[in-house]
């Protein structure tokens, strides 16, 4: 009888492990535009003149992204922290550039960064 657990222990134990390699992925850092997505994406707002704007939007809790140098992909942001938001840490550098240094995860065809650190760019 106890043969028969073995088996499917040993297959959740590597199981597990192997999926814990999915998520360990190393740290990268991503620069560019702290913008407001929603105002980004449905009318390209972004720069100075569109500061104050995405800086209430991230008040109201619309999440902010960093609009990426060079390839100009938008980029989704998430905490570290389960139920809360990135924001506070972007929030004073909206419209200006900075380096976002943290992890990718991915599922379902969305693709996010985990934020560890925000610092201006070029700093």
């Amino acid at each position: 009888m106890t043969r028969r657990y073995v088996a499917p222990l040993a297959v959740l134990a590597i199981a597990s492990v192997l999926r814990a390699g999915l998520y360990a992925a190393e740290p990268v850092s991503v620069t560019g535009e702290v913008i407001d997505s929603a105002c980004f994406i449905k009318m390209g707002a972004k720069g100075d003149s569109h500061r104050e704007c995405a800086q209430k939007c991230a008040d109201a809790g619309i999440p902010l992204a960093i609009l990426e140098d060079g390839t100009q992909k938008v980029i989704l942001l998430v905490a570290q922290r389960d139920m809360e938001t990135p924001n506070q840490m972007l929030r004073e550098h909206a419209a200006r550039k900075v380096t976002v240094t943290g992890r990718w995860f991915e599922k379902g065809g969305v693709k996010v960064l985990e934020v560890a650190s925000v610092k201006p760019a070029g700093k």
